[in-house]
């Protein structure tokens, strides 16, 4: 519903669901693709299908097209880029795409794909395992990378060397340590990529088909060692010198690009899957969600990925059919204009977060005591979110009892303590299930000195435009005036917000984040204090406000139930439930809700709903 959700913290500017895979492209300047008419059955009137341009809508300027980089920058990865494996409209299990046949070792730690033949380029040069290894190099070793935690993190883990002392603090083995050319990646001929893996990692094939593992040739720019660069990096993923010199694999190359303004990608003829029906696709930066809605509503654009809140009615939904999780219908507007409409559960959650270096806990737990996920759900999200008590969404949340659903286990758990694991959710959520405690909120920061002669000051940051967190911490700030906290709240565009998350100089801020595969460690590795001066809470790190003895619960349970040679799915699971609880307790991040995503589109655009990985190409969408 917001609009501003990530793949792991990848935000897009063209919104939620499917336009979060590709926001940010489109265009072309030859009508390349022919035109077919059809007779509409009897009235004479004739329409037509086949190329044409489709009018998309970004909520931010895009800042580079470099996809380990994205994040915020409302780069359209999945249309001008693709990786090995793919998510089919957004379905999964995934799928081959760059690939003709994959194989894995008895032991589940080697990966070896065969790739398909003569494939190109947008600059004619032909796919070789090369290219991938570069790839997949870059994403570890590249210090323009911001996935390095999905490639070398503590979950899917390619083998690699560490040396403490590259990057600071030099005590510390962080991800930045990582020896050059050690990355256990190779090509043993032009068509034969292998990877091995550290330890087993069931969402392997999951991971390497997101969008930032789209495969670039081998040598563009010279960011890791060992290459030199047939490019400046911004003359290669952005507008310097003449750029972007940018070539994908992808259905749609770029054609031109407008910072702060638009970019257009037009059809790629050899493309892997067949020349695009379209002849291309042009995103322009509307960064109100109102206006986003007029233009929509007044044809400008031909998809709208979500809808502010405060303009979406659910009495206007019609729904007739149903596709696994996906919902499929009409939308009809205040004017009688009626739309295509689609929705499905995202495997997402908003939430807030906390920089510990700068709000103490009894700020951050008398924020937990004001909020009240149940009246945001339905007050604000109108329905269309569920109200969030952990920071794994209801779907892939942790079992532990055979005919016990994990939405069931969630819904317990938050309720009375189900399944608990600690002290600190053996009644559930400590905070009020679907209520407001402002008593408790107010005692529990005089309890730690603060009154109406001390009070704390905070700042919160929220996403430009987004009027769903807007109107959350605005009714945080008049519920914290009675606990002794005065929070002024500010904007930003996503970009700024991940730059200054990454460099620890906000103190709240509100955020979306939506998984790369349906496991509760896609959230939750970031939760369990290791290696905490890179993560955005900062829980953990010196000088911190923390507890030592519940970080130190949180690596147990992680190291010992998790990440041990011998963990089992049931060991796993009880990690997961201790690294919840622990959130709980020490409040690193506060969720609010579990969205469900949104498309609107007119009846003149043949395109599916996007299944719940949102990850989508454009490459058969036709406009009548």
């Amino acid at each position: 519903m917001s609009g501003d959700t990530t793949r792991r913290g990848f935000l897009t500017a063209a919104g939620t669901g499917a336009a979060a895979a590709i926001a940010g492209c489109s265009s072309s300047s030859e009508d390349t693709t022919e035109s077919t008419t059809s007779d509409d059955g009897g009235d004479g009137t004739q329409t037509t299908s086949g190329g044409g341009t489709l009018e998309m809508m970004a909520t931010g300027s895009i800042q580079t097209l470099d996809p380990i980089n994205a994040k915020g920058s409302g780069a359209g990865y999945n249309q001008y880029g693709a990786p090995l494996m793919q998510f089919p409209d957004g379905l999964y299990p995934p799928e081959a795409a760059l690939v003709e046949d994959y194989s894995i070792s008895e032991d589940g730690l080697t990966y070896t794909f065969d790739l398909k033949q003569d494939l190109t380029f947008h600059d004619g040069q032909e796919l070789t395992a090369q290219d991938v290894v570069y790839t997949y190099r870059r994403i570890a070793e590249s210090p323009n990378s911001r996935n390095k935690d999905d490639i070398i993190g503590d979950t899917m883990t390619i083998e690699h060397e560490k040396d403490a002392s590259i990057a600071s603090p030099e005590d510390e083995e962080t991800l930045d340590d990582i020896v050059p050319q050690s990355l256990a990646v190779r090509a043993p001929d032009d068509y034969t990529f292998e990877f091995d893996l550290a330890s087993t990692f069931e969402y392997t094939l999951f991971q390497i088909a997101g969008g930032n593992w789209a495969i670039l040739p081998e040598n563009a720019v010279g960011d890791i060692e060992g290459y030199d660069g047939e490019y400046e990096y911004n003359e290669f993923f952005s507008t310097s010198n003449g750029g972007p010199k940018y070539a994908g694999l992808g259905a749609f190359q770029v054609d031109s690009w407008t910072k702060g303004s638009e970019i257009t990608l037009s059809a790629f003829e050899d493309y892997w899957n067949g020349e695009p029906e379209l002849d291309e696709i042009r995103f322009t930066v509307v960064t109100s969600g109102n206006t986003r809605v007029n233009r929509f509503t007044g044809e400008n654009a031909h998809i709208l990925e979500g809808m502010p809140t405060s303009s979406f009615n659910p009495n206007n939904v019609s729904i007739d059919e149903t596709k696994g999780s996906r919902e499929i219908g009409t939308y009809t507007f205040g004017d009688g204009t009626e739309v295509n409409y689609g929705q499905i559960p995202a495997l997402t959650t908003e939430y807030l977060v906390f920089n510990t270096l700068e709000v103490p806990l009894p700020v951050r737990k008398a924020f937990a005591y004001a909020l009240n996920q149940h009246d945001v759900a339905e007050n604000v999200y109108k329905g269309t979110a569920t109200p969030a008590y952990h920071i794994t969404p209801p779907d892939p949340y942790p079992t532990f009892e055979d005919g016990v659903t994990s939405r069931e286990t969630y819904t317990r758990h938050a309720e009375d303590g189900y399944q608990s694991n600690t002290q600190y959710g053996e009644n559930g959520y400590p905070y009020g299930y679907g209520e407001t405690m402002l008593g408790e909120a107010q005692r529990v920061m005089e309890d730690a000195d603060y009154g109406e002669n001390n009070r704390f000051s905070v700042t919160a940051t929220t996403i430009s435009g987004n009027d769903a967190y807007t109107q959350i911490l605005t009714t945080l700030q008049a519920k914290l005036r009675t606990a002794h906290i005065d929070m002024e709240i500010t904007e930003a565009n996503f970009g700024t917000i991940i730059s200054q998350a990454i460099n620890g100089s906000m103190e709240v801020f509100a955020l979306g984040d939506g998984m790369e595969y349906p496991g509760p460690q896609n959230f939750l590795r970031f939760l369990h204090g290791k290696n905490p001066s890179g993560q955005f809470t900062r829980w953990g790190a010196e000088g911190s406000y923390y507890n030592e003895e519940v970080r130190q619960l949180a690596r147990d349970a992680w190291d010992e139930n998790y990440a041990a040679d011998d963990a089992t799915a049931e060991s796993k699971a009880e990690a997961f439930q201790t690294i919840e609880e622990v959130n709980w307790a020490s409040v690193q991040e506060l969720p609010t809700v579990n969205p469900i995503s949104q498309r609107f589109w007119h009846q003149n655009v043949d395109v599916d709903m996007y299944g719940v990985m949102e990850n989508q190409t454009f490459d058969d969408v036709t406009i009548q």
